[in-house]
């Protein structure tokens, strides 16, 4: 393959992929249930095992693609301790989630002086 090729390829991949993120997502029948799972932890989140990963998965991802990582944050301080740290999924909502909501308690950073000629 030579290096025309490969960049060909990864145009059509890329636009594909652009294509693909317009679209609306659908879940499947083995979301929706593990959706209908994560609605009674949200009631409950100190009751939550390792069973309940996936139900946990499922649900953080749309409340994260839905902006809500206010109710992220806070289901995730009633968890049991070391729950979401131990599945890399939830690890990584999880921070990500703390990261933005740090970027956005932080003020904005001062107006730099501009240099006019």
């Amino acid at each position: 393959m030579t290096a025309r090729d490969a960049t060909l390829a990864l145009r059509k991949v890329a636009a594909l992929r652009a294509l693909c993120l317009r679209l609306p997502h659908l879940p499947t029948p083995a979301e929706q249930e593990r959706l209908r799972q994560f609605e009674t932890l949200v009631a409950s989140p100190e009751a939550a095992t390792d069973v309940d990963v996936d139900a946990l998965v499922v649900g953080w991802r749309r409340w994260w693609l839905t902006g809500r990582i206010d109710l992220l944050l806070a289901m995730a301080s009633r968890l049991p301790a070391a729950l979401a740290e131990r599945d890399l999924r939830l690890a990584g909502y999880l921070q990500a989630a703390r990261m933005r909501n740090s970027a956005e308690e932080r003020p904005p950073p001062p107006p730099t002086a501009t240099h006019r000629a």
